[in-house]
């Protein structure tokens, strides 16, 4: 039995969950190391209390698990219903539970199978997922650094191709071309290339809209190495920038090296989130910056701990969170930096080198 299934049958004990139930995706892998996608056929696992775990799975899938000494498997083929599994499955399972479920991501078909198991009240199964993964071991760090590796070099081998008449989407795919030929497995979330006024969309996905002369591009992009996720961004200006541009972002830059000056252990995240928005408040632009500083990253881009003013997380040893500021003004412009930071024993280690220096093209 591998070190994380244990860490979680400990937690399960402790907060009385008799069986932990996960579907196809990353808290799956990172209990089992085995790697499934969601899709139209049912497939979920069982985690008892007594530390044997039980897969319901497409017999087209069966190949791909890796067992270990204490699991078991029953696989349906297309042509028949997992239903036909279930008398067998009940017999396997404990008949007094406390059940755990994905509550954020469960779908409909998947609940409504579980339910026919269980008919006892079910609990969220972040309360195991979360604790388990908000600290990240010694593998998971070399994982999302080689990921922060590969965002860097992938913008420096863009940034010369970034010029006025070439469509932000153009852009988006050169920067995933450069990303692939590193060894990513891919972009975590839609490529974000926004320029002009549609920077003042925080997520503006990359569109056919043309860079011009004088405008800000901001450009938010992860990678993924090993299952692991970098998440970066960086604002570039294009041609004339203007001196009000110009002033904004320090604004930004101030905020985004203040906040990871302050990050300390044992701090709430919060506090983290209040250093930025101060900056961004005294500086006349506070209604601007209209999301949380940051968020976790590891098998997902978003994850615990969340870096907001209502978050009660407090910073330990092993955590991985991304910093990032920034100012929307509607119809005009954004700004956004982006730095990945693992907390270590003596604090914050920020594990991205570029500059936060307005880079002008």
């Amino acid at each position: 039995m591998n070190h994380r299934k244990e860490k979680a049958l400990n937690i399960m004990k402790d907060k009385q969950i008799d069986i932990l139930v996960l579907t196809a995706g990353e808290n799956l892998r990172y209990i089992t190391n085995n790697k499934f996608s969601e899709s139209e056929r049912l497939l979920l696992y069982f985690l008892q209390r007594d530390g044997t775990g039980v897969y319901i799975i497409p017999e087209v899938e069966k190949l791909k698990v890796t067992l270990d000494d204490t699991e078991i498997i029953l696989s349906y083929k297309d042509d028949e219903s997992p239903n036909n599994c279930l008398n067998q499955l009940k017999d396997m399972l404990y008949t007094s539970q406390d059940i755990a479920i994905e509550s954020n991501k469960i779908r409909l078909f998947e609940f409504d199978f579980v339910q026919k198991l269980f008919n006892e009240n079910f609990t969220d199964a972040g309360k195991v997922m979360d604790t388990l993964r908000k600290q990240k071991d010694t593998k998971e760090i070399e994982n999302i650094q080689q990921a922060v590796n590969i965002l860097e070099e992938s913008l420096e081998a863009t940034l010369p191709y970034i010029e006025i008449g070439k469509t932000e989407i153009e852009i988006a795919a050169k920067l995933e071309y450069e990303m692939r030929i590193r060894k990513s497995e891919g972009t975590p979330f839609l490529t974000v290339v926004a320029s002009g006024h549609r920077g003042s969309l925080p997520h503006g996905r990359a569109s056919e809209k043309i860079i011009e002369d004088g405008d800000l591009v901001v450009i938010d992009f992860g990678s993924i190495y090993k299952g692991y996720v970098g998440d970066m961004t960086r604002t570039i200006g294009v041609g004339n920038v203007t001196q009000t541009q110009k002033k904004v972002y320090q604004v930004v830059q101030k905020a985004i090296n203040q906040s990871i000056e302050g990050i300390k252990l044992g701090k709430k995240t919060a506090e983290i989130d209040a250093i930025a928005r101060d900056v961004i408040n005294q500086s006349g632009y506070g209604n601007y910056f209209t999301h949380r500083l940051g968020h976790g990253i590891g098998l997902n881009a978003h994850e615990t701990p969340y870096i907001s003013k209502v978050d009660s997380n407090i910073i330990q040893e092993g955590m991985t969170f991304t910093i990032e500021p920034g100012i929307y003004i509607e119809n005009e412009f954004g700004i956004r930096i982006e730095d990945n930071i693992v907390i270590t024993r003596n604090g914050a280690c920020n594990i991205m080198s570029m500059t936060h220096d307005l880079i002008l093209l």
